[in-house]
């Protein structure tokens, strides 16, 4: 996807980049604009191009402003499903007690080591980039654990019923986590994006400023806070990958209410 190739770097480094060649490669397009067009027919056009670049801006400040909204509601909800999943795990450690050993003691022991799986290993991955595997042999050893064994009395039969329905419920989340990794804004979005933004900037170029030199800094500053915006889709359009990550912050306070009560 296209985001990627910016979240491969961390954000600021990548952002700095663009920031500055994008604000130089508008600003030299605009003086060669205005050497080809002379101010005076700029200035004759420019109450009908006001009016047009209004129309235009505002616009494009709404699909922006759309887009920024989406790419927050998706960061905001792969932290709540970080943070659903660890609870899941944490929830099933505890109802594990109901079992008696050594199945519930081979399923608590495969719980720690599947959060420590995704602190050290799964969550690294996911932050540079690859592909965390869609089979998991630890939930399948769990699932075995649970559906072989044979419940004594009625307690450790409800505490089986709620394991089953629990695991269910963790590789649930761990698929959402898996598709979640790369985000979803298609690459249809960022060419629309990008194409609108850099029309909107170019049509600036036309305008007859008074000040040669001030529009200058208009224009810098109109594709400065564009760019700055569009880093923003960037970064958290991608809320396990990149720089602008979720942190495993839930997993881990999950290990160390475990590791507490041992």
């Amino acid at each position: 996807m296209m985001a990627m190739s910016v979240t491969m770097h961390p954000i600021w480094q990548s952002g700095a980049v663009i920031l500055a060649a994008g604000v130089a490669a508008a600003l030299i397009l605009q003086l060669i604009v205005h050497r080809i067009l002379p101010a005076s027919m700029r200035r004759d056009h420019t109450e009908l191009g006001a009016a047009i670049f209004a129309v235009i801006g505002t616009t494009y400040a709404v699909l922006l402003a759309f887009m920024a909204t989406t790419a927050w509601e998706q960061y905001s909800a792969a932290e709540a499903l970080a943070r659903h999943e660890a609870d899941l795990i944490g929830n099933t450690y505890r109802v594990s007690r109901g079992l008696p050993d050594p199945a519930g003691a081979a399923m608590r022991s495969d719980l720690e080591a599947y959060l420590t799986r995704i602190v050290r290993i799964e969550w690294p991955a996911q932050i540079a980039g690859r592909a965390v595997t869609p089979a998991e042999p630890l939930l399948t050893h769990l699932d075995q654990t649970v559906l072989t064994l044979t419940p004594g009395d009625a307690t450790q039969s409800n505490a089986q019923r709620n394991l089953i329905e629990m695991l269910n419920d963790i590789a649930s989340a761990r698929r959402d986590r898996r598709l979640a990794t790369h985000g979803s804004i298609p690459d249809i979005v960022w060419i629309v994006l990008l194409t609108g933004g850099a029309l909107m900037v170019g049509f600036s170029f036309v305008f007859g400023a008074p000040e040669p030199a001030l529009h200058l800094v208009m224009t810098a500053t109109l594709v400065a806070s564009g760019i700055l915006v569009l880093l923003l889709i960037v970064g958290l359009s991608s809320p396990f990958h990149g720089s602008v990550t979720i942190a495993p912050d839930a997993y881990e306070a999950v290990q160390a209410e475990i590791r507490s009560a041992s």
